[in-house]
């Protein structure tokens, strides 16, 4: 009941001029009436509020969960892009790898011919300064009368002559040399 309703109660009741004693107790009643209707309009007011307060929180939530799924979203393209240049990378350091180690191959290669060649020049070299000191010898041993003493061992050949004695010899003009 409202209070209006109770007020019209009261007012007819009065005229009929009810007792005093049911008065009081319509008065009293409606006294308890409109404590209890400001009560649960207090807590009405409680419960919008506090609903008012939850709606404001869980937009709030909703706006900072959507940001944050925004933002994990947006970290996630950019480590996806990262991991796609860092395999590029890696890529590319694989493939240089294998370039260098062609290269290092071909250089080794290269200096294991280097080192043929030069073995092979160097008993060019040996031979034909074993041919040039025994021509030497022989017209030494022609023109001079040491006829009878003739080097012919390797031991004998590196004491007797040094690598200046050598080049002279080489330069000679009726020494012939074939290529090598």
């Amino acid at each position: 009941m409202t209070n209006k309703e109770l007020k019209n109660r009261l007012a007819s009741s009065e005229g009929q001029h009810r007792p005093s004693s049911t008065v009081s107790q319509l008065e009293a009643r409606l006294e308890e009436l409109q404590d209890q209707l400001q009560a649960e309009e207090r807590e009405k007011n409680v419960l919008l509020s506090s609903n008012r307060k939850l709606e404001r929180k869980v937009k709030e939530l909703t706006i900072q969960i959507d940001d944050e799924r925004q933002s994990v979203s947006n970290q996630k393209d950019q480590l996806s892009l990262r991991v796609k240049a860092l395999k590029r990378q890696v890529d590319e350091a694989e493939e240089e790898i294998e370039r260098l180690e062609g290269a290092r191959k071909k250089a080794q290669r290269e200096l294991e011919e280097q080192h043929e060649l030069n073995e092979q020049l160097q008993n060019r070299v040996k031979a034909l300064e074993k041919e040039a000191w025994r021509k030497a010898a022989r017209s030494a041993v022609a023109d001079s009368s040491l006829q009878d003493e003739q080097l012919s061992s390797d031991e004998e050949f590196d004491s007797a002559y040094g690598p200046s004695s050598i080049a002279s010899l080489l330069n000679e003009p009726n020494l012939q040399t074939s290529s090598c």
